[in-house]
């Protein structure tokens, strides 16, 4: 049974990231970006893969001292609506700082073939630089990875980030609630959005200094202990 796949996914400013996320799902049927507007070539760089296409996202969120944020929830269904512009089975979703490892993106095609589940969870490795990670982080069923398009998916605004809700039912266990296949290592996706020490304290900063969350801590002071990546954790 051959299934189309449509991957929706936000930017802002990702020019150092973008290439390797849309190299990842290179065999999905099509990539949907959003652009919180990006003064980079985030853009320019994601048109430039063939099953690419972008658009423009321009809700903001003003916050204190200057700063701004594109408002995650309202982000991320704005990616969910155009999705269902197209006739796809599946829809998969992630961050633009993080990919599947080998194993997922060898064989996330074939289990979508596959499964009669409505819902796809999966490990997510939060990384400290490329060979480290945060075991704590990484809770089984966690991370929602795709759905079936035919499930009314949203997401719930709940500043700083969201809940979610099938129709007018909020999820409060997504295994409990709906039928969800949840993969399990040696599959996982790997997040690098700590990979670089000084990005992450200006991460900080710009989280207390605006006020989305001022008591933002730093990982290395919430995310348990550190541990070398597990040999499958590569892409």
């Amino acid at each position: 049974m051959t299934i189309k796949i449509g991957v929706i996914v936000r930017a802002r400013d990702e020019e150092h990231r973008v290439a390797k996320f849309c190299a990842a799902y290179a065999g999905a049927d099509k990539i949907l970006l959003a652009d919180g507007g990006s003064i980079d070539r985030t853009k320019e760089i994601a048109r430039g893969f063939h099953n690419v296409e972008v658009r423009d996202y321009l809700g903001r969120t003003i916050l204190l001292n200057g700063h701004w944020r594109n408002n995650d929830s309202n982000h991320v269904n704005f990616l969910i609506a155009w999705a269902k512009e197209y006739d796809f089975d599946w829809i998969l979703w992630d961050d633009c700082d993080c990919v599947p490892n080998y194993l997922a993106k060898q064989d996330y095609r074939k289990i979508l073939e596959d499964t009669d589940s409505d819902f796809l969870t999966i490990r997510r490795l939060y990384l400290w630089g490329l060979d480290m990670h945060f075991p704590k982080m990484a809770e089984p069923g966690a991370s929602i990875w795709g759905w079936r398009s035919t499930q009314d998916f949203w997401t719930i605004n709940v500043p700083p980030a969201y809940d979610f809700r099938v129709g007018t039912t909020k999820v409060t266990d997504l295994a409990k609630q709906f039928n969800v296949l949840e993969l399990e290592y040696p599959y996982c996706l790997l997040h690098y959005s700590w990979d670089d020490a000084e990005a992450v304290k200006e991460k900080v900063r710009v989280y207390r200094e605006s006020g989305l969350i001022p008591g933002q801590l730093h990982p290395l002071e919430f995310a348990g202990r550190l541990e070398s990546l597990p040999e499958f954790a590569h892409e």
